[in-house]
C-alpha cells in the first residue's frame, strides 16, 4: 500500500513533467518565449495542487473503508470462546492505542482520525510499515501488525509519535504546496533555459524535494525523542537496520535506493536522534498507562 502511494505520486509527477515540457517544446520554447510561459507554468502548478489535494482525499476515505475491514473486524468482532493470552494482549493495545489516538485527536479538533493494517488491506503490505495522511480535519494512520506482536510492543509508542507528528505538522498539505512549486519552476525552466540547463535546473528541484522530506522525517523523529526518549528512537531504527541486514545485499541496495527519495538512511536518523536534545530515556508513555481494564472500546474510531 505505502509503496503504490508513493509510486502513485511520483508517476503522475513525471507524466505531467513531461507533458508540460512536450508542450512547451512544441512552441518552440527557448528565451525569446518570454512572459507567454508564465500562464502555462501557473496553469500546470494549479493543476498538479489539485490533483494532488483529491488524491489525499480518495486515500484518507479509503482508509476508513480500511478500518472497518481491518482494525474493526478483529477488534469489535465477537471474541473466541477462549481466547488465547496472545490474542487478548493484542485486542488489548489495540483498544489502548485506539483511546490514546482519541485523546490526541481530540485535543487538536480533528474531527476523525482513522487506524487502518496496512497488511490487513493490501497483499503487499509490510507489517513493520506506517504511515500517515491528513486532510483538513480528517486524517488516517496505517499501521503493520508486526508492531502490536509481543516482539516489538516496545517500540509502538515511538511508531506512534511519529505519524503524529506527520499529521500534526500537516505535512502531507506542505508537500503538495512544494510539488506544486516544483512543477511551477520546472516549467519554466524549460521554457526559458537551454536544454541542458534546464535538465540540471529539474534535477536540483528533485534533489530540494528529497531534501525537504528528510527533515520532515527528521523533524517527527526529533517529536518521539522529546516524547519516547531517545534510546526508544534509537531502538527503532536499530531494529530496522538488523532486519534491512537479513536480506542479500541487492535487496539492501534496492532498498535503500527506493526509499532515499522520502526517507533519510537509518544510520543518519539514529545519529539524529543521539544529537537531539531530549532526555536519554523518559517516564511511561500515555499509551501504556492506558489499561483498558473496563474492556470497552470507543464508539468511534480515534
Amino acid at each position: 500500500m505505502l509503496r503504490w502511494i508513493r509510486q502513485r505520486y511520483w508517476s503522475h509527477f513525471v507524466v505531467g513533467w513531461m507533458v508540460m515540457t512536450a508542450v512547451i517544446t512544441r512552441r518552440e520554447s527557448g528565451t525569446h518565449l518570454g512572459l507567454d510561459a508564465l500562464p502555462m507554468a501557473v496553469i500546470a502548478s494549479w493543476a498538479w495542487a489539485l490533483h494532488s489535494a483529491s488524491a489525499l482525499r480518495a486515500l484518507v476515505t479509503e482508509g476508513f473503508r480500511a478500518q472497518h475491514h481491518t482494525w474493526n473486524r478483529l477488534l469489535r468482532s465477537r471474541p473466541p470462546r477462549d481466547p488465547s493470552p496472545l490474542y487478548s494482549t493484542l485486542v488489548q493495545r489495540m483498544r489502548s492505542t485506539e483511546r490514546y489516538l482519541h485523546a490526541v485527536a481530540r485535543k487538536h479538533r480533528l474531527h476523525q482520525l482513522t487506524i487502518a493494517f496496512v497488511d490487513g488491506w493490501d497483499q503487499d503490505g509490510n507489517g513493520n510499515e506506517a504511515a500517515s495522511l491528513h486532510d483538513g480535519r480528517r486524517a488516517h494512520m496505517w499501521l503493520g501488525s508486526h508492531w502490536f506482536g509481543p516482539e516489538d510492543t516496545e517500540h509502538l509508542p515511538v511508531v506512534l509519535e511519529h505519524e503524529l507528528g506527520h499529521i500534526l505538522r500537516r505535512d502531507n498539505q506542505r508537500s503538495t504546496v512544494v510539488q506544486a512549486t516544483g512543477v511551477l519552476l520546472t516549467v519554466l525552466a524549460a521554457a526559458w533555459l537551454p536544454l541542458p540547463l534546464a535538465i540540471l535546473a529539474g534535477v536540483a528541484l528533485r534533489l530540494l524535494y528529497i531534501g525537504w522530506s528528510w527533515w520532515s522525517e527528521l523533524a517527527c523523529d526529533a517529536r518521539a525523542v522529546r516524547i519516547c526518549g531517545r534510546d526508544a528512537v534509537i531502538a527503532v531504527w536499530g531494529r530496522h537496520t538488523a532486519l534491512l541486514g537479513e536480506h542479500p545485499r541487492r535487496v539492501r541496495l534496492r532498498h535503500g535506493l527506493r526509499s532515499a527519495s522520502t526517507h533519510p538512511p537509518y544510520g543518519l536518523r539514529m545519529w539524529w536522534a543521539s544529537r537531539t536534545n531530549a532526555p536519554s530515556s523518559s517516564g511511561p508513555h500515555p499509551l501504556m498507562t492506558l489499561s483498558g481494564a473496563d474492556g470497552q472500546a470507543p464508539t468511534r474510531a480515534a
